[in-house]
């Protein structure tokens, strides 16, 4: 699915010497995709207590984490891709902001993706608590 999501654009075409992570994002993919099953069965069965919330949440935190260090890189060229668009754009900055940003956006998509999947995963999983115990989940600070 992530490969999908990598189809060519009207960018400007230039090697920023990114890692692919092509294997690394499907191993995430695989390992979320594998949690939100595990916690489908702990919804079913209504299961949730303090260890299992606590478990799945450090989890879930594990393969945000592991994504967010695959991302670092993509982060590190913002100041590059932008100077690039202004520079071909010099005449048109309202275009050149549009496209360095809608560039720099599909750079970060696929990890963003997988992110986004993480943090729902910890808000049900939350909300699952909070519906079953009427309290905070455990690790929360007041």
């Amino acid at each position: 699915m992530i490969e999908e999501l990598n189809t060519p654009t009207k960018f400007i075409e230039i090697d920023f010497n990114l890692p692919a992570n092509k294997k690394e994002l499907f191993e995430a993919e695989d390992q979320i995709t594998k949690l939100r099953i595990e916690l489908d069965l702990i919804y079913y069965e209504n299961t949730i207590n303090d260890n299992t919330h606590n478990y799945y949440f450090e989890e879930i935190v594990r393969v945000l984490d592991y994504v967010g260090s695959l991302s670092k890189p993509a982060f590190e060229i913002c100041r590059e891709i932008e100077d690039l668009y202004f520079l071909k754009f010099k005449h048109s900055p309202a275009l050149a902001k549009k496209l360095w940003q809608e560039h720099y956006e599909n750079i970060h998509r696929p990890y963003n993706l997988l992110k986004n999947r993480c943090y729902r995963m910890l808000d049900t999983l939350d909300d699952f608590y909070i519906k079953k115990f009427d309290k905070n989940p455990p690790n929360w600070k007041i």
